[in-house]
């Protein structure tokens, strides 16, 4: 009896949690009742389709409206104006410790710390927001993808199988294509296979960490997954200069080192695997989207093949001469298909935290007030599908970025904005370029269902390119 009403006391306190509403924000900002539950609120509607659920929402409570996840509140700003004035308020802040904590398991030792922000802000803009320190580093990518390719052939010929066509899916000839050139061109020898199926496994439930669960039914829900992160979190100490790493990842460790008396091991550890997965775990699936829709558009295959027969030398894989960024810069119908494809997949769900009272005018007139705590959000998959911003905005039209810089494009936010931008975004597209060159230079292909458009796993939309929701099998052999 004691057992059962001391159960039975923590079920009440749990729904008084939960039920308890601390949403004081403005009241003018409407809460959408629609798919809306008892407790959860919009969770499953979130998960299950976040594009519909805001779509709805927003044909019946306009650009600006609540919704809730357990007893946590978001404000849903879909206008892309006024997000860009969010991010421009100093009263917005991106969250970076909480997601930190949330998905890597990082401490909170970096709450406060402008002089870590100015450093890790100086690091990224060195290393990969200029074109001569990305030059390195999309040097040695282009040299580890040949290699990839030369060990891949040596394979074939040793079996006698050169000439044979090699069966695989579309999105696991991108991750083997990316995961270990991209791994040791930043990161250097790691041995990256060793924390492949980790890696795999972590990313594959990534989007759960994000979804505010209380702590114990996240570690009931995702206990293989938190052993994952164990696991490739420890596999960093062992190797924190490896040999062949980049400049800009010793500048990183370097930097760590400066901030010792507050950066743990433990933490070291944590930013490591941040860092592993944040190269990787939208790059793959941009991958994959890119080489579907470009594939299978002929006049983008011709044309995008005509200018990098110009632009691109004809390098054998044994070759010494290197591709640069210049040159792939040159490019720019496979600049604007790149760009287009993240437009189609990329839907970014982005936060920021009212960290003071403040007010926001908004584009239909209305000035709201948010007080400190408060939580606002953008789904860029609102602006990407919207004819107000692209013409026939569900079609992929390869050339559609040509001569236009694609940062400027109204609508356009597909790696977010403001300080929280992402900044590996110039080295990721350079990523996915290089791919797609390789594989018109030194192979061939067919896609074996060219009609079927796969969808984007739902769960995963909103945090950053979701992978399809099954994989398109294709063959591919290399040249002789």
């Amino acid at each position: 009896m004691l057992i059962a009403g001391l159960i039975l006391i923590g079920i009440i306190f749990l729904l008084i949690h939960f039920l308890r509403s601390d949403d004081t924000g403005d009241s003018s900002i409407p809460y959408a009742k629609c798919a809306s539950y008892p407790i959860v609120g919009h969770l499953f509607s979130f998960l299950q389709d976040r594009t519909k659920l805001l779509l709805i929402c927003s044909k019946q409570y306009g650009d600006c409206f609540r919704i809730r996840i357990f007893n946590q509140y978001f404000t849903m700003i879909l206008s892309h104006a006024d997000w860009t004035n969010v991010v421009r308020n100093s009263a917005f802040q991106f969250a970076a410790s909480d997601f930190g904590a949330q998905i890597f398991d990082l401490s909170r030792a970096f709450d406060g710390r402008p002089d870590y922000d100015a450093d890790t802000h100086r690091l990224y803009t060195q290393h990969l927001k200029n074109r001569e320190g990305l030059r390195p580093i999309v040097t040695q990518f282009v040299r580890q993808m040949r290699e990839l390719i030369k060990n891949d052939k040596k394979v074939l010929e040793k079996n006698g199988n050169t000439s044979e066509w090699i069966s695989s899916g579309l999105l696991e000839f991108s991750h083997h294509m990316l995961y270990q050139p991209s791994t040791v061109a930043l990161i250097g020898d790691t041995n990256p296979l060793a924390a492949e199926d980790d890696f795999r496994l972590f990313d594959t439930k990534f989007h759960y960490f994000l979804v505010p669960f209380p702590r114990w039914i996240a570690s009931l829900l995702l206990s293989r997954e938190f052993q994952a992160r164990s696991r490739l979190n420890e596999f960093w100490p062992k190797s924190l200069d490896p040999p062949g790493s980049s400049q800009f990842h010793r500048d990183r460790l370097e930097m760590f080192s400066n901030h010792s008396e507050w950066v743990s091991d433990k933490d070291k550890a944590a930013l490591q695997t941040a860092f592993f997965w944040a190269s990787l775990g939208n790059t793959i699936p941009a991958v994959f989207w890119s080489l579907f829709y470009i594939l299978r558009d002929p006049k983008a295959i011709s044309t995008i093949t005509e200018e990098i027969n110009t632009h691109l030398p004809g390098v054998p894989l044994d070759g010494d001469e290197d591709w640069t960024p210049e040159q792939l810069d040159a490019c720019v119908y496979l600049e604007s298909a790149v760009n287009e494809t993240i437009r189609l997949v990329g839907a970014p769900f982005m936060q920021r935290k009212c960290v003071r009272d403040a007010q926001l005018v908004l584009q239909d007139g209305r000035t709201v007030q948010f007080k400190e705590g408060e939580t606002l959000a953008w789904f860029g998959g609102a602006s990407h599908h919207s004819e107000k911003f692209f013409v026939k905005p569900d079609e992929f039209l390869f050339d559609r970025f040509v001569n236009k810089k694609a940062e400027s494009v109204p609508g356009f936010m597909p790696f977010g904005g403001g300080k929280s931008i992402c900044p590996g975004r110039f080295f990721a597209k350079f990523e996915i370029k290089t791919c797609l060159v390789m594989l018109l230079r030194y192979m061939e292909y067919q896609i074996q269902d060219t009609q079927t458009i796969p969808t984007q796993i739902r769960a995963r939309i909103g945090v950053g390119i979701a992978p399809p929701t099954k994989d398109i099998p294709i063959i591919y052999r290399y040249k002789l």
